[in-house]
């Protein structure tokens, strides 16, 4: 429970600080029992204010998050809360309050909605941090540039790639064609159907091994990982085969050893390819 309370709290630091929609939520609840505009729906506005006090305070979220179990992270239990109806339905009638005549018509009006729709703007996280941005653009640009290497030095073969993560992740946006060991869902599980929507365990070895093989290639990496990595490479190229993969893709940093190791094991000698070494089964 300890733990519950602990993600709870983190949470909802995580959900405001990445966008202030629930602080116009809060807003527009505020607006509509203050000044009676809610009235005609009083159950709609009751309902809302209680599961967004739900969704705030640490106890009763970690209760929902412990009922929703911990396949989901904290920002789903929001989804039983009607934000975006609320908050427009508060929007509405404060817009329609200000564009009255005795309120000063489109004078008043104009400019009041011109603010609350920067307001609204403002409050969104804007579409994410920059720098997270351009990492993603940049390696969607990079998996686009592998997989069109991949076509042009294989182009009738029927490619069932393993490449790191970030080639992965968007190499199917730049070729339909190829196939994958494993998809985005194995590393952000929300992408699953069901909680029980898993990989089996010779697939999440793999996926693990490929993740030391991308930090191997890199400035440092924990001893016991390399040990590990080392001590199972043939066991992850066998796997490999035995899941259909028929081309996979290393970074070029990694050890000298493994690349050895792996083409002993494959049977096939590695090629070059821009910043990465291929191993091609066909």
């Amino acid at each position: 429970m300890t733990e519950l309370l602990r993600n709870a709290a983190s949470g909802w630091a995580n959900y405001k600080g990445s966008g202030k929609m629930a602080a116009l939520l809060l807003a527009a609840l505020a607006y509509l029992w203050f000044t009676g505009k809610g009235k005609g729906q009083k159950a709609l506005l009751l309902y809302a204010s209680l599961a967004a006090a739900c969704c705030v305070l640490p106890v009763t979220a970690a209760l929902l998050m412990a009922y929703q179990t911990k396949f989901y992270d904290y920002e789903w239990i929001w989804s039983m809360v009607p934000l975006t109806a609320v908050t427009a339905y508060g929007a509405a009638l404060f817009l329609a309050q200000q564009w009255k005549k005795d309120a000063g018509g489109w004078r008043r009006g104009l400019p009041v909605t011109l603010l609350l729709l920067l307001a609204l703007g403002l409050c969104g996280n804007l579409g994410g941090d920059a720098g997270a941005r351009a990492g993603r653009r940049a390696e969607r640009e990079e998996a686009c540039a592998v997989a069109g290497m991949l076509a042009e030095r294989y182009p009738r073969e029927d490619i069932c790639l393993l490449a790191p993560q970030a080639i992965l992740e968007y190499a199917r946006e730049a070729d339909g064609r190829l196939r994958l060991a494993y998809g985005r869902n194995m590393w952000d599980i929300s992408l699953n159907g069901y909680a029980y929507d898993t990989y089996d365990r010779k697939t999440s070895d793999l996926y693990r091994w490929m993740g030391w093989a991308e930090q191997s290639a890199g400035v440092w990496m924990p001893e016991e990982d390399r040990e590990e990595m080392l001590a199972t490479v043939e066991r992850r190229a066998e796997d490999a085969v035995e899941l259909g993969v028929n081309c996979i893709l290393l970074p070029a940093g990694v050890p000298g050893e493994i690349r050895e190791r792996m083409e002993a094991a494959l049977g096939t000698r590695a090629e070059e390819m821009d910043d990465y070494i291929v191993f091609a089964l066909f």
